[in-house]
């Protein structure tokens, strides 16, 4: 039966343009290639298509991401109390004047924080550099002995704290076993019985369990140095300690720099480990600004208090890069000079 004109498929439909013309109606337009483009937006097909595929990813991290940062910040300034009620009052910056000037306990905990940092990033920047050097000597079966070294940092810091919570154990503890069977000590030892002792056993998981990091971190800055420059100063007669003095640590101050930044950023956010070893203790010698931060909003439920704390720390880990960045210019400055 034949089709009669104004009814059924119209005339122009063989045309695809012309379909995606009568598709699309007038929000969308052609241009003169035949490529759809948004006028509203100003855009091509090939541009707004990425941006549609990419929308659902980008509005979960809005929700995830994006929205718990922006009501935090907005809690910060209010003094919402769970102990005493759900009630919101904005008291503008009080919660930050009293982090930073009159909270003895946050200001004990930075310190605690400090005491841990250090000898951890040390630790783990000697040891992981010896390590990568002694790795970068090996040529067979290096990815192999890699593979077996990078095993403690896969493990997840809470699993980690466990396994050494049950080696530093009193009667039972492998160490104080050990310890005893080798006649190193006479009596069970309490690793968590002093303030130095709990930071000394906090160090050691942290340093275990991180150092894998800071190896391979420092094994790929030596192998991008070039061989030819050992060859040559081997030919001009320098050791193994002028190599390495002269060659291999300055072309990787820039590698260890970035490595001890990324550590420190990391051991700001200290929390797992305390949680499971010490849980802060004793006599909070081992509480971490983080940890302080979880007590203040889940044991003591001062909401908006916990918000201020954790921007404080987000400010500190900030204007600790900011100077970091500052230090490495003006070293490239002097250099380049």
């Amino acid at each position: 039966m034949a089709v009669r004109r104004g009814m059924g498929v119209p005339p122009q439909a063989s045309d695809p343009t012309a379909v995606g013309r009568a598709l699309t109606g007038p929000a969308a337009a052609w241009s003169s290639s035949g490529t759809m483009r948004i006028p509203a937006l100003g855009l091509k097909r090939k541009q707004w298509e990425p941006l549609a595929f990419a929308s659902p990813s980008m509005a979960l991290i809005a929700f995830v991401i994006v929205f718990p940062l922006a009501y935090s910040f907005y809690l910060s300034f209010q003094n919402f109390d769970l102990s005493v009620g759900p009630e919101y009052e904005f008291v503008g910056a009080k919660n930050y004047t009293e982090a930073l000037f009159r909270d003895q306990r946050f200001m004990g905990s930075v310190w605690n924080t400090a005491l841990l940092i250090a000898p951890s990033l040390l630790l783990e920047l000697l040891l992981g550099l010896g390590i990568a050097l002694l790795l970068s000597r090996v040529l067979r079966g290096r990815p192999i002995i890699t593979a077996l070294l990078v095993i403690p940092s896969m493990v997840s810091p809470v699993m980690a704290a466990m396994a050494w919570r049950m080696m530093y154990g009193v009667k039972y503890g492998a160490i104080n076993n050990l310890g005893r069977q080798l006649g190193i000590i006479d009596v069970y030892f309490d690793w968590f019985s002093s303030p130095l002792v709990s930071i000394i056993a906090v160090v050691l998981v942290e340093v275990w369990h991180n150092t894998p990091f800071m190896m391979l971190v420092l094994l790929a800055g030596l192998q991008s140095i070039p061989t030819e420059l050992y060859e040559a100063a081997k030919a001009d007669g320098a050791s193994a300690w002028q190599r390495f003095w002269s060659i291999t640590l300055p072309l990787l101050k820039f590698t260890m720099a970035v490595g001890v930044m990324i550590r420190l950023i990391d051991l700001t956010k200290l929390f797992g480990l305390i949680f499971v070893l010490t849980f802060g203790g004793p006599g909070g010698a081992t509480e971490t600004v983080a940890f302080t931060t979880y007590l203040m909003g889940f044991k003591d439920f001062r909401m908006s208090y916990a918000a201020a704390l954790s921007y404080v720390i987000v400010g500190g880990v900030l204007l600790l890069t900011l100077v970091f960045m500052w230090i490495q210019r003006v070293r490239e400055t002097r250099v380049a000079a």
